[in-house]
């Protein structure tokens, strides 16, 4: 019952972000309040008079401009990173999976089998259902996607890309989270739903069958992306070589800039097709109708898998965020 979708669009959602830096504040200037109420102006034309000394013109300090705050990149990337949902849940997937890990590990010590590990265990699925709650918005981001096709990230050259991400991708999404919600309702409301834990499961396990169909299509969708983008990134080296021929400089900028940002959104489609391969498995095995009293997978294949997963997702997104 911890299935989990985790939609990328590379050319699209992965764009960098970069933090502006907050304009420069001027300080605020303080009140000055002059000697006495003869006027500074006549004191400065006509001198001494009476044998008292002139008054003392008051002016106000030139302007001093704030320095600029020291540039914080860790700080930045971290604020990016947990201002979406969609990063938010991959940094909880962390949590969720090193927990479960770090209690595996322990629960052998003498230490720690009594403290440690059950206390990191209780983690794990507190953190795996705090998950199902960031999931309830996911059905209208799947109809907007069948809607607009955009979970194509971008517009293709192959056709078949913006069918497989409308029809296998969205389609099977907009079954998959009405089904989560109603397994999550019988295994945490157990007293006003109609279903028992046992119908709960069977529920997810369907559910977990269209999130098969999405990964499948997600694969499949990213090789054609990966072939598309290499006969590009191909061409590019072609065009270099006349540009250098021609010692064009300008051109040549222009073209190993174009490279640099293809070579990129390659190596984001290469980190989903890893993904795709490290959730196929875990995928099929909560999809079976008895995944929760004989599954098919081992505790430690079965969330070791998902633990790397964890890791590459954000690792993917930290790249995307590279300028």
């Amino acid at each position: 019952g911890t299935c989990i979708l985790f939609h990328n669009q590379p050319c699209k959602t992965r764009a960098s972000n970069t933090s502006k830096m907050p304009p420069l504040r001027q300080r605020k200037t303080g009140d000055t309040v002059a000697e006495d109420s003869s006027d500074p102006s006549e004191n400065n034309q006509n001198g001494v008079s009476n044998g008292q000394q002139p008054h003392k013109t008051t002016t106000n300090p030139k302007p001093t401009l704030a320095p600029a705050p020291t540039p914080a990149p860790l700080l930045d990337t971290v604020c990016s990173f947990s201002a979406k949902t969609f990063t938010t849940d991959q940094g909880l997937k962390i949590i969720q999976w090193s927990s479960w890990a770090i209690s595996y590990l322990t629960a052998s010590s003498k230490h720690h089998k009594e403290t440690l590990s059950p206390a990191l265990r209780k983690l794990y699925n507190e953190v795996s259902f705090t998950r199902y709650v960031l999931r309830f918005y996911g059905l209208f981001q799947s109809l907007e996607g069948f809607r607009s096709g955009s979970w194509a990230g971008g517009s293709w050259d192959n056709p078949k890309i913006a069918k497989i991400a409308k029809y296998l991708m969205a389609g099977s999404m907009i079954f998959y989270y009405p089904l989560e919600h109603v397994a999550y309702a019988g295994w945490q409301l157990p007293t006003l739903s109609k279903f028992s834990r046992d119908n709960a499961n069977k529920i997810s396990a369907l559910s977990c069958v269209f999130w098969s169909v999405y990964i499948i299509g997600d694969f499949w969708a990213s090789c054609l992306k990966w072939k598309e983008l290499k006969k590009q990134l191909n061409d590019l080296g072609r065009l270099l070589a006349v540009k250098k021929r021609d010692d064009d400089k300008t051109g040549m900028m222009e073209v190993e800039h174009e490279q640099h940002a293809l070579a990129k959104r390659i190596r984001l489609v290469k980190l989903q097709v890893i993904r795709c391969l490290l959730f196929i498995l875990p995928s099929v095995n909560w999809s079976l109708p008895n995944w929760a009293t004989n599954p098919l997978l081992g505790e430690l294949p079965l969330n070791g898998l998902m633990l790397a997963e964890a890791y590459t997702s954000v690792y993917q997104s930290l790249v995307g965020m590279r300028d």
